[in-house]
């Protein structure tokens, strides 16, 4: 049994998810070397190659190269520390998002991530029939007002 399996029980059987996609930019580096990253929602591991994003409050968080592609395009904006500005793209197929009422952790294949009443669970659009999918994440109730909207 998965580790999310009790919370992901719960979203599931009160059909908490809904179709969100981001509508703002992030800015996002290469890694050149395995670190780990200080997110709001607890240490994450990155390996080098991974893609390093910044968002508007100053957030970070790790993507692997191959699923940053598939939801944000480069622009030609580059800040004085080498941080380039990606757009969501349109057709991105977004997540499904659940709002959970209280304090929550989860397993996702990067490390352990925690979230505070009110915060949201996310899980790509892909797996919107995966009752216990492995790629799972949270966002913080602030940022997602802020980036996400509901599609």
């Amino acid at each position: 049994m998965s580790a999310n399996q009790a919370l992901l029980d719960q979203v599931n059987a009160a059909q908490s998810w809904r179709l969100v996609r981001k509508t703002r930019p992030v800015w996002a580096r290469v890694l050149t070397e395995d670190r780990t990253v200080a997110t709001r929602e607890g240490p994450v591991q990155a390996k080098a190659g991974d893609v390093l994003c910044r968002g508007e409050a100053g957030d970070e968080w790790p993507q692997s190269a191959a699923a940053f592609a598939k939801r944000y395009v480069a622009t030609e904006v580059v800040d004085a520390a080498g941080w380039r500005k990606h757009e969501p793209k349109p057709d991105a197929e977004g997540a499904l998002a659940a709002r959970i009422g209280e304090p929550f952790s989860v397993v996702a294949p990067w490390g352990t991530l925690t979230g505070k009443a009110g915060d949201f669970l996310l899980k790509h659009a892909a797996d919107r029939e995966a009752a216990c999918p492995e790629d799972v994440w949270v966002v913080d109730a602030g940022i997602f007002a802020a980036t996400y909207e509901e599609v």
